[in-house]
């Protein structure tokens, strides 16, 4: 599924809610080989997630109490009726043609579904990982052209931001910190907002907006660091060149040995381990639940965690000027703490 997830990924700053589709994606990519009804029941799944998605954000009569009403192919045509209302150059029909291969994929999903619908045992009927494979390829595609058209509606061309909404706080803080103030019982976004609301939405798109990307890029670029410098440090001279075929069924059992051994916070916040986390948090001046999210997410996808929740963690945030030191200095010990935590020496 690399193209929806490229084409996702690319759009985040503007659709973060997409970002919850990765789960999905993740699955139907682990699947695929290892149990390809699981695979297709989650592209069916992913498909009417985001015509859903579509629907919601399109068609005003649509809600999230009467859009369950549907079954799939009628979510999925109404989704392209409207999407192609918005973009001119999409082609409805063709993107409508699609609907007939979705009804396929949900009458498959619903013969041999393994999750969704309850089944007697023992089953029957199996899909072969060369049909899971086929529906990845033509659901990765048909998803990749409908994001293209639906990503590229301006969909606050007739919005008006909201200086009190949550979606604001990040914003209006940057703002705050981004002047020397000299009323310090008055906020300069605040009052930014009610007297020149044109130059409050010009930063926010001209300024804001294009420094959480540039963030966004220095993170990717860390993270493709360390998984490089991982890469180099896991390779064995001494096979490199002489790469050994493992059996298709011992490659299966090694994917579930990962599926089971993947990080799991229940059994991992054990009473020590609670106990310095608090420790670490009020040495820190740290919000010890954010810590421990933050802590979880690390430690579950063993990627640096972003500036922006590190920061939310913090007692105290940084002045702007003071921003791009201080954070990754925290994230930094952070990580070590996260470390040093996961170490089984730990509930020694």
């Amino acid at each position: 599924m690399e193209k929806v997830r490229d084409i996702i990924s690319a759009n985040l700053l503007k659709h973060s809610q997409f970002e919850e589709y990765f789960k999905i994606i993740e699955i139907i990519e682990e699947h695929t080989f290892l149990n390809p009804d699981v695979c297709i029941e989650s592209c069916k799944a992913l498909v009417e997630g985001i015509s859903k998605t579509i629907l919601i954000n399109l068609d005003n009569t649509k809600t999230t109490d009467n859009i369950d009403k549907d079954d799939l192919p009628k979510l999925f045509k109404d989704a392209m009726r409207k999407l192609s209302d918005e973009c001119e150059d999409l082609e409805g029909d063709f993107a409508a043609r699609f609907s007939a291969i979705i009804q396929v994929i949900a009458e498959i999903r619903n013969k041999r579904s393994d999750i969704s619908h309850g089944r007697m045992a023992p089953k029957f009927i199996f899909s072969s990982s060369k049909l899971a494979s086929t529906v990845v390829n033509m659901t990765d595609s048909m998803l990749e052209y409908i994001l293209e058209h639906y990503f590229s509606i301006d969909h606050y061309k007739d919005s008006i931001l909201d200086y009190n909404s949550e979606q604001m706080e990040a914003y209006n803080d940057w703002l705050d910190e981004s002047v020397d103030f000299p009323i310090k019982k008055a906020r300069y976004s605040k009052l930014l907002y009610e007297n020149d609301y044109d130059e409050y939405e010009s930063r926010y798109s001209d300024e804001y907006l294009k420094s959480k990307e540039e963030d966004e890029i220095e993170h990717k670029e860390a993270v493709a660091v360390i998984e490089e410098k991982e890469t180099i440090e896991t390779i064995d001279p001494a096979t490199q060149e002489q790469p050994v075929a493992i059996p298709v069924e011992e490659q299966e059992e090694k994917q579930v040995e990962k599926l089971v051994s993947d990080f799991d916070e229940e059994t991992f916040w054990s009473e020590v381990r609670n106990q310095a986390l608090q420790e670490f948090a009020e040495a820190e001046n740290l919000k010890s639940e954010e810590l421990k999210e933050v802590v979880n997410e690390y430690l579950f996808s063993e990627k640096p965690p972003l500036r922006d929740d590190v920061a939310k963690t913090m007692n105290e945030r940084p002045k702007l000027s003071e921003f791009k030191t201080i954070v990754p200095s925290l994230t930094d010990r952070i990580m070590a703490f996260a470390n040093d935590l996961n170490n089984p020496e730990a509930e020694a």
